[in-house]
């Protein structure tokens, strides 16, 4: 393994034989001639990797990819049908919070049985219990049977002892923010308290916002291969392609396709650019979807109707965009979503979630819509997107999105915290 490197996979390979019924099985066990009764599918598939000391890795993909198994491999759960895997330092896993949990015991007892699985001696575990117990925080319970416990407690005991064993390597699977409000608030912050302290993390999760504000590496696995890895933001862009069956390739040829025919349609003028050259968009734009619509153009407008990527807090305005329809929509879904700078949803609404009726377009029309709204964002650079999405025999489908679109700007005349200013109107009574 190269210096400083803490996981290392060289063409990891999980296979399983399935069975139609367990009699199948007995079967092949028994059979003189070894008969095969069963099918094999490949979980992963010649994985290769390596992750460093301190790096914080996301593992994205959809259900049934193999992220799971994945992590099982990496902690030693699972061993892989061919290929090696090299981990150097303790490793505390969130797999299945509590599995090995006895009922029977009760907290304090299933405190100590956990992390002398985990390796720890009667020392190391005596000097860390009360740190477990105190962020647990389940009082007098911890001296009851496990089995008494409802699921919030169990998760919270499973979850602190799991993150106060001192670990060189910490995996989590689905399983970084549990309990309520003020436990999740303690949760991340012993997990940025584990990336200072230089502790390897990775971690799997459907929140692509957690991955790219913790993360410094993606990991992208698509059918037990990994489909994309590296930069977090082109890992998750790539992993929104995926959930729409929409490839890169096929997405740039749609995308020359349709501004042709948006350009040129058969309504007149009402297709063409109305605002071409008005606004400095992203040429690195995600843009992807179904085909359904395309959006034509987009952008920012003050209230006398001139185009703006500068913004001042405190002043209303309106982002716009203007959307050609391929083939008959009931209700489509118009939406915009601003971001920060690092990729991270910072506020967004649509046609949906305001219970709005938008009718019904058939091919070739256009629709113009509107979102007006006070600038309360602080001072600082984000990221516009908008889609237009809807719903066909009730499933959920994205006829055309346009991530990272364009960015804008917010000057401010008073500084304040954080990406939001309620405005908070300040009085005090001095009191004699």
């Amino acid at each position: 393994m190269e210096k400083n490197t803490v996981i290392q996979a060289r063409n990891l390979t999980k296979t399983y034989k399935l069975y139609d019924n367990h009699s199948n099985r007995v079967k092949e066990a028994f059979h003189p001639f070894r008969k095969k009764y069963h099918q094999t599918f490949n979980a992963l598939t010649d994985i290769s990797f390596s992750i460093k000391k301190g790096e914080t890795v996301g593992l994205i993909g959809r259900n049934g990819s193999g992220k799971s198994t994945l992590l099982q491999c990496v902690c030693g759960i699972v061993a892989p049908t061919s290929g090696i895997i090299d981990v150097h330092g303790r490793i505390s896993a969130l797999l299945e919070l509590g599995a090995g949990f006895n009922p029977e015991f009760t907290g304090r007892e299933n405190v100590y049985l956990n992390a002398t699985i985990m390796g720890m001696s009667q020392e190391e575990i005596d000097a860390c219990y009360d740190q477990i117990a105190e962020f647990a925080a389940i009082g007098t319970f911890i001296d009851q049977p496990v089995k008494t416990y409802s699921s919030g407690m169990y998760v919270r005991l499973a979850f602190a002892v799991a993150i106060n064993v001192n670990p060189d390597i910490l995996i989590v699977d689905e399983a970084l923010s549990v309990g309520d409000t003020l436990f999740q608030v303690k949760c991340f912050a012993k997990f940025r308290e584990f990336q200072e302290k230089g502790v390897t993390i990775v971690f799997v999760t459907h929140s692509v916002d957690l991955v790219t504000r913790y993360c410094n590496k993606g990991y992208l696995l698509e059918n037990g291969r990994f489909h994309a890895r590296g930069d977090v933001i082109d890992v998750v862009d790539e992993y929104n392609r995926l959930l729409v069956n929409c490839s890169k390739k096929d997405r740039k040829v749609k995308k020359i396709d349709r501004r042709k025919k948006a350009i040129s349609g058969d309504k007149g003028t009402n297709t063409r650019l109305e605002w071409e050259g008005m606004f400095k968009t992203n040429p690195q734009e995600n843009r992807y979807g179904n085909g359904g619509a395309t959006i034509l153009e987009a952008g920012i407008f003050d209230l006398d109707g001139n185009g703006v990527q500068t913004m001042i807090k405190g002043k209303e305005y309106e982002f716009r965009m203007r959307v050609l329809f391929h083939k008959r929509v009931t209700n489509p879904i118009l939406a915009y979503t601003i971001k920060d700078i690092k990729g991270f949803d910072i506020t967004g609404t649509n046609t949906l979630f305001q219970t709005i009726d938008t009718g019904t377009f058939d091919p070739e029309d256009i629709v113009s819509v509107t979102f007006r709204h006070k600038m309360i964002l602080g001072a600082g650079g984000y990221l516009l997107s908008f889609g237009c999405a809807g719903f066909e025999n009730d499933n959920y489908v994205i006829f055309e999105r346009r991530y990272d679109y364009m960015t804008f700007e917010v000057v401010s005349e008073k500084p304040n915290v954080g990406f939001l200013d309620l405005e908070s109107v300040i009085t005090m009574h001095h009191h004699a």
